[in-house]
């Protein structure tokens, strides 16, 4: 019992690794995917075949293979679970008609800042967030926006924990800055990352009040090429994202 066991693990790990492997590739050829797996080809071949028989992954250019159908079903359930979609699309895409930018939608999960929902304006040259992406506590809007609905006892430590890399030249890195973006954010309503995480990339977020009135679980951003957004505009998109993280708010359970 205790062999298999220990075989049926090794089996869902690998599985899990290779499905990772797929969604991070670039090319995503067999070669690739053994090597960031660090499983030889054979094995890889044979799970991606199994994979492929299920729908979870789809092969494509005879020789190339990228997550299928299945996973993208699985991570809408996953998101419809997590939050009602007729609860946040309707305002994510007024806000994207009303910008024509990209507008996320992220969740403080474990110790981390999810994008569970993105929406994308029509420009030909926009930001782009993937669903499951991570973003930094520290030079998002998304994570600065949670964090100041945080008692200041607990952000300090989520940020302790988390690091404050230099991720551009403009990236906060000190806690004694962190604390006045804080008490600023706490003052104004909404959060701002001013090309802290990327080079020309400036985010406004608000976070969606709790009903219980404690620290938030979710936030919404807007994100702008920095040369689409002059002062009077970044003050117009704060004041919106606030009204609608509010009324995705009202909507919540």
């Amino acid at each position: 019992m205790d062999t298999e066991k220990s075989s049926g693990m090794i089996g869902v790990e690998r599985t899990a690794k290779i499905l990772s492997a797929v969604g991070d590739s670039d090319i995503g050829n067999l070669t690739e995917i053994a090597r960031r797996t660090g499983l030889n080809e054979a094995t890889v071949l044979r799970y991606l075949n199994s994979l492929c028989a299920l729908g979870y992954v789809e092969r494509f250019n005879a020789n190339q293979y990228r997550l299928g159908w299945e996973i993208f079903r699985l991570g809408q359930r996953a998101f419809a679970n997590q939050v009602p979609s007729d609860a946040v699309l309707p305002t994510m895409e007024r806000l994207v008609n009303e910008f024509n930018e990209t507008v996320n939608f992220a969740v403080h999960r474990d110790h981390g800042v999810v994008i569970l929902d993105v929406v994308e304006g029509r420009r030909a040259v926009k930001k782009v967030s993937d669903v499951g992406q991570t973003d930094p506590w520290h030079a998002s809007a998304l994570g600065k926006a949670l964090l100041a609905t945080m008692p200041d006892s607990v952000w300090r430590d989520v940020v302790a924990t988390a690091g404050l890399p230099e991720l551009t030249t403009h990236t906060i890195t000190s806690m004694k800055k962190m604390a006045a973006e804080i008490k600023d954010i706490r003052d104004r309503g909404f959060a701002v990352d001013r090309e802290e995480a990327a080079e020309e990339l400036t985010c406004v977020a608000a976070a969606v009040p709790s009903s219980r009135g404690g620290p938030s679980r979710y936030a919404l951003s807007i994100s702008f090429l920095t040369h689409r957004l002059d002062p009077e505009t970044l003050e117009h998109a704060g004041t919106r994202v606030i009204a609608a993280a509010r009324e995705i708010a009202a909507k919540l359970p």
